[in-house]
Parts: C-alpha cells; sequence; structure tokens
C-alpha cells in the first residue's frame, strides 16, 4: 500500500505483473495496463488481495507527491520527490556499507 497522496505533476504509469487499484476507483490494474494521472488527483495505490504474483509497475512522476495525513479532506503529512527520494537511497547506501561515490555516478 502507499498511502494517500497526490502529485504535483502527470504520472504515466504501466504495470508489468500483478494486480493493483487506487481505493478510490473501481478498476484493477492488470499486466499490460497503462495508466495517466492528471496532476492533483489524490489516491490510495493497493495490491489487490486476489493479486497472482507481487505486483511490479513503471511510473514516470513528472514533480512531487503530497502524501495526506488522511484519505477524505486530508491535510498534508508529508512531501517526496527526486532530491528526497535520492537522500533516502544515500542513507541507505551508508548503513549498508555501499559507496555513496557509486550512487552519485549515477545522478548528473
Amino acid at each position: 500500500m502507499v498511502g494517500t497522496h497526490y502529485h504535483v505533476g502527470t504520472v504515466h504509469g504501466y504495470t508489468m505483473r500483478g494486480h493493483w487499484r487506487y481505493l478510490e476507483h473501481d478498476w484493477i490494474a492488470k499486466p499490460g495496463t497503462y495508466i495517466y494521472e492528471p496532476a492533483g488527483e489524490a489516491h490510495t495505490l493497493v495490491i489487490t488481495e486476489d493479486s497472482p504474483e507481487p505486483m511490479v509497475a513503471v511510473f514516470v512522476v513528472a514533480g512531487g507527491l503530497i502524501y495526506l495525513d488522511k484519505a477524505v479532506d486530508g491535510g498534508f503529512a508529508a512531501y517526496e520527490d527526486g532530491f528526497s527520494l535520492l537522500e533516502l537511497t544515500r542513507k541507505y547506501y551508508c548503513e549498508a556499507g555501499m559507496d555513496v561515490r557509486q550512487l552519485d555516478l549515477l545522478v548528473r
């Protein structure tokens, strides 16, 4: 599950494995499903209980995510974007004893 959030930019997604959905909608994404999300719609991603395998999807996200503290009329809980994810990855590399310089070589 990905907590309730919305995107400040558009999102393109493609499902490769498993089944997932947004609690706020009645469709189910299965392998081969393409989705487009306009900016600003709050949703909560869950893997369906009957998914035959773990979910694998590629999401191309323009801009950050705003996490909400509750699904209906929620307020700001957290912000995440490429920079905050990079910092989390750097932290993980350090904790795992990996060379952070190798990560930095991937970033232009």
